[in-house]
């Protein structure tokens, strides 16, 4: 086969080039810039404050010492010569009761007051028939007014003479009567297995009276400078409860906590934390221990939105 000059040329030029691409200097290979994302978070200071833990109850405002009436003998009731409200006399009339039957006829029988005070209840209308065991009136004195409430047996623990409470009244809303416990009833009711507990008002009020119904928040157990954060920044994780913490290198540590008391959306935290510890407290649940984090609203990163949840930063490497 004939070799012509035209080929050997060729040849001799694609031999040519190959040295010349074999000789060039080989330049290191660049990774492409990878990127690291940074959540936005809101975060706060643990503080020291206190912590006061209580109990909403509902109450009736009574007459201090209180007594029912309850005739001698049964028949009619005839006569009621007072009104509520009346002041009696210990030993006074307030009732009469004819124990009179067909055929047969009998003095009417009197009901005295036994204690001096106001008639605060009149339940029953002239004529109807009552026994020993009904109650004609209760008497008592309204000038020195007590409140009744049932607290659940589940609660008795905290309850203690002199323990604080603000009283509402529906018919002044938005105001609150100071008051104090005075009085512990020392049974249990075995049916509605509440015990019964008894507040007087820290300052007498004329526009507070006998039979109002009352909201009450009672005072139980303070908790003096205690660390405090909200409860909404923990998180669960198998039976533990832990936060995320903010580093001064603008990262996360997760970090285990002990909780006590919780009141009102914040939490005691009894161990984990100190004072001035920077925890995440909007954000935490994207979260992952050592990620990077920046504030809401702060200056952007590396040019990104400020509204984003991420941003590119600094290249990792060539």
């Amino acid at each position: 086969m004939k070799i012509t000059k035209k080929k050997i040329l060729m040849t001799l030029a694609a031999a040519a080039v190959l040295v010349v691409l074999a000789n060039i200097p080989k330049k290191k290979m660049q990774l492409p810039p990878a990127e690291e994302t940074v959540y936005t978070v809101k975060s706060q200071n643990v503080e020291r404050k206190n912590l006061q833990e209580y109990l909403r109850l509902n109450g009736t405002v009574k007459a201090e010492n209180t007594i029912s009436v309850y005739p001698d003998i049964g028949g009619k009731l005839t006569r009621v010569p007072v009104t509520l409200g009346t002041y009696v006399k210990k030993g006074q009339l307030i009732a009469e009761v004819d124990p009179s039957s067909p055929g047969s006829y009998y003095s009417a029988s009197p009901v005295y007051a036994p204690i001096a005070g106001y008639i605060t209840s009149l339940p029953l209308t002239m004529g109807t028939t009552v026994s020993t065991s009904t109650e004609i009136a209760m008497i008592g004195n309204i000038n020195n007014l007590q409140i009744e409430c049932k607290i659940p047996e589940s609660k008795i623990a905290v309850l203690k003479n002199g323990l604080t409470a603000k009283v509402g009244l529906e018919a002044y809303k938005g105001i609150d009567f100071p008051a104090h416990v005075f009085r512990i009833s020392p049974i249990v009711d075995e049916t509605s297995r509440t015990k019964e507990v008894y507040l007087i008002f820290d300052t007498n009020d004329e526009r507070i009276n006998a039979g109002m119904y009352v909201k009450i928040v009672l005072n139980t157990i303070l908790h003096e400078n205690a660390l405090v954060i909200p409860t909404d920044c923990i998180l669960t994780e198998s039976g533990k409860k832990y936060v995320y913490v903010k580093n001064s290198s603008s990262t996360v540590s997760k970090r285990e906590i002990e909780v006590g008391a919780t009141v009102d959306g914040e939490a005691e935290v009894v161990s984990g934390l100190s004072e001035n510890d920077v925890i995440v407290v909007s954000g935490m649940q994207v979260l992952s221990d050592g990620v990077k984090v920046r504030e809401v609203g702060s200056g952007n990163l590396s040019g990104e939105n400020a509204d984003s949840t991420s941003v590119k930063s600094a290249k990792i490497g060539e």
